[in-house]
């Protein structure tokens, strides 16, 4: 009863975060990017965000070879798609379909669930860890170059050292063999009745053992997964630009770098689909330019496309013989 109450209340709070934002933007306001609407770089945008798709599927692939196994690249694409749709469903975007991936690769190719699982995490960990110290590289640059407004200097500066922080003690405990990993899927458990953290937690101890022992002693794994995540930010970057020249606006490299960001920092807020933060980051970012209904278009746009991969991830899902029912559901 309480994680359904405590899923509800994250449902309310995005839902009602959205309409107080839409109500601020106005829905006038809203409409009018759409007047410029482009659908020649809409489809750009959506091959920018397959090309994403792949970078992550790269990485994954990197991290699989460097642990002895060979999996075609198609197939770790469509898990990867449908790992991401069950994460964009539940309270936890990036690690909700986390363990889904790692459950599809094991009943598929009959691999140790110590692999699959580990392959996952130490994927996951990996990139968003290139993410958060770009981030943080680029706000502490923003920092340093640009005349920032003393609220957004001092919530850079915040996150920056927040950012690195999380790694400092994330890969210091790790090596340690403290399991930072464990505490984490504890707390998502807690959240989240999904069958697939059930089992993942119950061999944490074995994940983080594989973990441990890939970052010691598979050196050019993780640089080759390192290199490979670098690549996704211009991508990324590309993307964003594409989403607001599709509504006709010509952002500064300063407001799309901050919306990346913003994308990032709603993503571990555990809302589902980060409904209502999400815009209210776009709304914030915009506002510094005096422009927040182009923040909600851009909000509009990205969803979009998530809704678009989780569609195609929930299809891909049934074509396994299980539905986001058999996903979701208590056991």
């Amino acid at each position: 009863m309480r994680k359904k109450l405590v899923a509800a209340a994250s449902v309310v709070i995005g839902v009602l975060l959205f309409v107080i934002v839409l109500a601020f933007a106005g829905f006038d306001q809203i409409i009018e990017p759409f007047r410029k609407f482009s659908l020649s770089y809409l489809a750009l945008f959506l091959l920018a965000t397959a090309v994403l798709h792949a970078i992550s599927t790269w990485r994954w692939s990197a991290v699989l070879k460097y642990q002895g196994l060979k999996v075609p690249f198609l197939l770790l694409l469509r898990y990867r798609i449908i790992g991401t749709a069950i994460s964009y469903l539940t309270p936890a975007a990036r690690v909700g379909g986390e363990p889904v991936r790692g459950f599809l690769l094991k009943k598929k190719l009959g691999i140790k669930a110590g692999h699959t699982y580990s392959s996952v995490l130490i994927e996951m960990s990996l990139g968003m860890s290139i993410d958060a110290v770009l981030m943080s590289v680029i706000l502490i640059s923003m920092l340093l170059f640009f005349a920032l407004p003393k609220q957004v200097a001092g919530f850079a500066l915040t996150i920056s050292l927040l950012a690195i922080l999380f790694l400092v003690v994330f890969y210091s405990t790790l090596i340690s063999r403290l399991g930072p990993i464990s505490f984490i899927f504890r707390v998502f458990s807690s959240l989240i009745r999904l069958r697939f953290f059930k089992e993942l937690t119950g061999k944490i101890a074995t994940v983080e053992d594989s973990m441990v022992e890939f970052l010691r002693l598979r050196k050019k794994g993780v640089v080759q997964a390192v290199l490979v995540s670098m690549l996704s930010w211009p991508v990324t970057f590309l993307q964003y630009k594409l989403a607001l020249l599709s509504i006709g606006f010509e952002a500064s490299v300063t407001i799309i770098l901050l919306s990346i960001i913003a994308t990032s920092i709603v993503a571990i807020i555990p809302i589902p689909a980060a409904f209502g933060v999400q815009e209210a980051g776009y709304f914030s970012v915009f506002s510094l330019i005096a422009v927040p209904s182009v923040g909600i278009a851009l909000s509009l746009i990205i969803r979009f496309k998530d809704l678009l991969a989780t569609l195609t991830g929930l299809i891909l899902l049934s074509h396994e013989g299980l539905s986001v029912i058999d996903v979701l559901k208590k056991k």
